[in-house]
Order: structure tokens, then C-alpha cells, then sequence
């Protein structure tokens, strides 16, 4: 089975954003530093996507995670698991070019954005 076999497709826009929250508190309870951007190129139909994750005002010394059970993923593993929620994302019709805020209970505020990249 392929991988686009497998892949969950979301049916709205809200259930990538809880996808895209649960991946970003996963990763911040495993020490993922965010204020950062990553890039993904492919040679195939998907769009080149840059994502960017940016800290809002919030305290930065708060430890706590927005999370109760939080999964422990190295930044390899994160990257590929955001790449993956990319490519479903796509897959569903989910349009990029935006911004999406979260507001953790603990006071860390996140601001995801992703932008199409244009082609080599």
C-alpha cells in the first residue's frame, strides 16, 4: 500500500488545524526549537512549501506543555511528520498561503505560517 493509500484525509479545514496543533505540541514537549522556519521541495505534483513557526508575547520561561500526554520526536522525526501532514494536506484540498494561531492553556503562543514556494 502506497503511502496516499494510507494517508488520513481531512474532510475540513479544522481537522488539519487540530493535526497541525497536536504535531506542534508534540514537538514542543520534545524540545523543538519553533522561531524558526522549515523548507520542503519535491519533484512531484505536491507544492514547495515553506512552514514558519513563530513564538507570539507569551512568557518564555513557561515549561509546561498545552499537552497532557506529549510523544518524545527528534527534529528528524518532526520534520518528517510535518511533511507528511503537508503532503494529506494537500491531498485534501487544504489551501496554504495563510496563517493559522494557537493558544496553548500554559501561555505559549504559536503562529504557523505556509507558503507556496515558487518553482525552481
Amino acid at each position: 500500500m502506497s503511502q496516499t493509500d494510507s494517508a488520513p484525509l481531512w474532510t475540513s479545514p479544522q481537522e488539519f488545524e487540530a493535526s497541525l496543533k497536536a504535531l506542534l505540541i508534540a514537538a514542543r514537549g520534545s524540545a523543538i526549537a519553533f522561531d524558526r522556519s522549515w523548507t520542503f521541495r519535491r519533484e512531484d505534483d505536491h507544492p514547495d512549501l515553506m512552514v514558519e513557526v513563530t513564538r507570539l508575547a507569551s512568557d518564555p520561561d513557561t515549561t509546561r506543555t498545552c499537552g497532557e500526554h506529549t510523544p518524545t520526536m527528534d527534529e528528524t522525526e518532526f520534520e518528517t511528520e510535518l511533511s507528511s501532514l503537508l503532503r494529506d494536506a494537500h491531498l485534501s484540498g487544504i489551501g496554504f498561503d495563510r496563517a493559522w494561531t494557537f493558544r496553548c492553556t500554559d501561555g505559549l503562543d504559536l503562529m504557523v505560517e505556509i507558503t507556496r514556494l515558487a518553482k525552481r
